[in-house]
């Protein structure tokens, strides 16, 4: 059990997934052989619950070695971006107690929220 605002919490989720769809789009756009995933996992143990996002999109790119930068707001990399959904997902996120990794990969991107309980 997690106390949280339902509404809030909705809103990081369906901000991450929309992001791994447009990222997953945009890499089937070179690819039309491209199998399109994005992987979900929820754990949860006496302390905390970790939610983990996997997709399999263009990933992070050349903002592998300053990752940290894609929180800060108005920062963005898409066209019609306004850079304001991760810095608004991390303020949720941080006002749940909790704490929200990403990680590069291979092909793709890797999220990872912590709550504690």
């Amino acid at each position: 059990m997690l106390e949280s605002d339902k509404e809030q919490i909705s809103r990081v989720f369906l901000n991450l997934i929309k992001n791994s769809i447009e990222s997953i789009n945009q890499k089937a756009q070179n690819n039309n052989n491209f199998s399109k995933k994005i992987a979900i996992e929820l754990t949860e143990d006496d302390s905390h619950i970790e939610v983990t996002l996997e997709d399999n999109g263009v990933g992070f790119g050349e903002l592998k070695n300053n990752i940290k930068d894609i929180l800060n707001p108005y920062f963005t990399t898409k066209k019609n971006g306004t850079g304001l959904g991760l810095s608004i997902v991390n303020k949720i996120i941080n006002d749940h107690n909790g704490k929200i990794d990403f990680m590069p990969i291979q092909n793709g991107a890797k999220i990872n929220i912590t709550f504690l309980k």
